[in-house]
């Protein structure tokens, strides 16, 4: 055999590939990378899960504070005011009962239709006993208490019932957790319909309350009602219910995971709030619906102060504003062109418990006759019939 045969046989039975030294080196490396990357995909895991902890902890507390904020902003809308001809002797409570952790109010939050035009929402699929106030003959335990409410059928003038129902939010012992745990669940609860669970791991440290509340003193000053001084109640000789001005909550949820050893622990956020229910506070009118009296007919002159010439207006007040039902809120004030329909109001003017009132027109023209007329409105609203001047032309 030549030399190229050999070595053409030889190159022909070479087979490609690692030698062992090589694989070793190449295991050896691999098993390196996987050490230091499986420790760092790990941590990086647990660092995930707590920030997912973190985030459920925050979002739990922010969903009851939200949800509690929400309608305690609501405080007051449709309670109506006493009547003693219906054997009502006291306004309908906008806040019922304050409690270092409950709080019931009244309010008209839900109704099944449209023509409840006070309603906060409106829920076709919500019960009808749900949405009125509560019968004296179906009375609630109020929670932490063995008190009763209602302690009248609360009705409006048409002697048909209050729209305004009455709402419970408390926090009790989470029956499931550990003992100790400080754990407790948010209920909420409509007249004497059954109650829901609005929120769970919700933490108050011992001795901490849920509820806090601040009350307007008789000097005008705000200040904190001592945890001490609760509960209020309504019916309370001298209660300070309807003196309450602000409630402020403190909701610490709780998510139970692990650190990044590893280690059992417990992630905790805190939202804290304050509401102010803007209809606290308000005067109760009983006498809306009816039409106010009308005020005095206006008289109008030209007068000219400055070198300013101004049609000056002045009315005697309604009847109904110091005295009859008192519920006139304003006058509205009305103009137009003798020979034109009247407009819009042009302007308004709030009641200030004088005998009469005073209004002037700067915006004249000279050859063109006016005539101006002015209404009592009361907080329904509701104008009384109108009363016009003579026709005056400048």
């Amino acid at each position: 055999m030549s030399l190229l045969a050999r070595h053409q046989h030889r190159a022909r039975v070479v087979r490609a590939g690692f030698t062992l030294a090589e694989l070793l080196l190449t295991l050896t490396l691999t098993v390196g990378v996987f050490a230091a990357a499986i420790p760092f995909f790990t941590m990086q895991l647990r660092q995930l899960q707590q920030d997912i902890g973190r985030s459920d902890a925050l979002q739990t507390a922010r969903f009851a504070q939200n949800t509690v904020d929400r309608e305690l902003r609501n405080i007051g809308i449709g309670v109506q005011p006493m009547d003693p001809t219906q054997g009502i002797p006291r306004n309908q409570p906008k806040i019922v009962q304050a409690h270092a952790f409950a709080v019931t109010f009244n309010t008209d939050l839900v109704a099944t239709d449209t023509g409840d035009v006070e309603a906060v929402y409106v829920d076709p699929n919500v019960a009808s006993n749900l949405t009125i106030a509560m019968d004296i003959g179906a009375p609630v335990t109020l929670p932490y208490s063995s008190k009763t409410y209602p302690d009248f059928t609360y009705r409006k003038g048409d002697r048909s019932m209050s729209l305004a129902e009455t709402v419970s939010y408390w926090v009790q012992t989470d029956s499931s957790a550990p003992s100790g745990s400080n754990l407790y669940v948010l209920w909420r609860r409509v007249n004497d319909g059954p109650a829901s669970v609005v929120a769970t791991e919700i933490l108050i440290p011992s001795g901490q309350p849920f509820f806090k509340y601040q009350r307007v003193m008789a000097n005008g000053v705000i200040d904190s009602i001592p945890t001490s001084s609760l509960p209020v109640y309504w019916d309370q000789t001298a209660s300070i219910a309807d003196s309450i001005r602000a409630i402020a909550i403190s909701v610490s949820g709780v998510f139970n995971g692990h650190d990044l050893q590893h280690k059992a622990k417990s992630f905790v956020r805190t939202v804290n709030s304050q509401t102010a229910p803007a209809n606290i506070g308000l005067s109760q009118r009983g006498s809306c619906g009816d039409i106010p009296l009308s005020p005095g007919a206006p008289v109008v002159a030209l007068v000219n102060v400055g070198g300013v010439n101004r049609y000056q207006m002045t009315w005697t007040a309604s009847a109904d504003e110091a005295s009859g039902e008192q519920d006139v809120e304003r006058y509205v004030v009305f103009r137009h062109v003798v020979g034109q329909p009247w407009g819009e109001p042009l302007d308004q003017i709030g009641k200030s418990n004088s005998p009469s009132y005073m209004w002037e027109d700067f915006d004249i023209n000279p050859g063109v006759t006016y005539e101006y007329g002015v209404s009592a409105q009361d907080c329904s609203p509701a104008n009384s019939s109108m009363r016009t001047s003579a026709a005056i032309t400048h």
